[in-house]
């Protein structure tokens, strides 16, 4: 299967996230294009829903792809402003398998990590992508490499 992923990462969480997840789906035997979106002007550390102009210097054609997973950090209780802009500034994706996959802080899921991948998903099927579950890996209380573990694992049963 041909996989691409776009991410959003500031502190390398979601970066680390997307990397490991790039790693297994090649051991696997799929091909993957991983790409770390880059934005033209910095982006306000916001809620999605304040107002911004998002633009990137490398939003990838995804036309060629089988499934494309879509990851950023939590920011405010819900998607960082850029992966939302990623997903709304896309083409190529009507009728394509999506998922979405997010890192946050906090230990508990629903501060925010429910809440990003909902909003993510969303923004996929009005799209038009068949939209997977998500996952959600949280850095607070050194659970980030244990719940990347747990996801990839998750993420590479789905694909199967």
């Amino acid at each position: 299967m041909k996989i691409g992923i776009l991410y959003h990462s500031e502190t390398g969480n979601t970066e680390r996230f997307a990397q490991s997840l790039a790693d297994a789906m090649i051991k696997a035997g799929h091909t993957v294009n991983s790409t770390k979106l880059q934005t033209v002007n910095p982006v306000k550390k916001a809620s999605v829903r304040d107002s911004q102009t998002i633009n990137f210097s490398n939003l990838p054609d995804l036309s060629s792809f089988d499934l494309i997973l879509f990851g950023g950090p939590v920011w405010a209780f819900g998607p960082s402003p850029a992966i939302i802009a990623a997903i709304k500034q896309c083409s190529g994706l009507q009728g394509k398998s999506a998922m979405p996959f997010a890192t946050m802080g906090f230990p508990i899921r629903f501060l925010g990590g429910t809440s990003a991948l909902h909003q993510m998903s969303k923004e996929l099927a009005a799209k038009g992508a068949r939209v997977l579950p998500g996952n959600v890996c949280r850095q607070m209380m050194n659970k980030l490499e244990s719940d990347i573990g747990v996801a990839v694992h998750s993420i590479l049963n789905r694909i199967k």
